[in-house]
């Protein structure tokens, strides 16, 4: 089954690796998408499943002032509150059905690809409102992991950041290598 020209290859990227225009206003480095780290993710034949922006689907994308009555909050503390944290629930069990499907039919899911210093796919860095950059992982990400654990999957991850993409260059290549060394 699926005998033809596919890879076989699926890694998950986060949105705005491949969608700037998904960022909040101001963080946007790359006019579209992170051009080397897609043209390396392309060039390799690997299939890139984009996972959704839980930042853009449950705060909009003028996600800047984000608003409980008097109170300015951060996108990340809205992401954890009860309604964002159901979301990211949701499109993490999503994820991870999809992550089943590849696997029950045979396809290698090399890792996942988040974005540190995002609220939302920071791996081992997120922006908390309070007091800026800090380490811990995005909500989504928290969410995604614990979705994986629930569902018996464990993937590696890593990160890119924007402003320091060379090394989020490498870091996916290594973990592009470490998975075609298993094979």
């Amino acid at each position: 089954m699926f005998d033809d020209q596919r890879s076989k290859q699926v890694i998950l990227v986060a949105h705005c690796v491949l969608n700037q225009n998904a960022r909040i206003d101001g963080c946007a480095y790359f006019p579209g998408a992170m051009g080397d780290i897609a043209r390396l993710l392309t060039d390799s034949g690997v299939g890139i499943l984009q996972m959704p922006c839980p930042e853009l689907i449950c705060l909009g994308l003028d996600r800047s002032g984000c608003q409980r009555g008097d109170t300015k909050i951060g996108i990340r503390e809205a992401l954890l509150e009860e309604d964002g944290w159901s979301a990211c629930r949701e499109l993490a069990r999503q994820l991870a059905y999809q992550v089943k499907q590849y696997h029950q039919h045979g396809f290698e899911v090399l890792g996942v690809v988040g974005n540190n210093g995002s609220p939302a796919c920071g791996v081992d860095l997120t922006y908390y409102a309070d007091g800026g950059p800090g380490p811990g992982a995005g909500a989504f990400i928290m969410a995604l992991l614990e979705e994986f654990e629930r569902q018996g999957l464990s993937l590696p991850l890593t990160a890119v950041k924007d402003h320091e993409w060379e090394q989020g260059l490498a870091d996916v290549k290594r973990l592009l290598e470490q998975a075609s060394d298993l094979e």
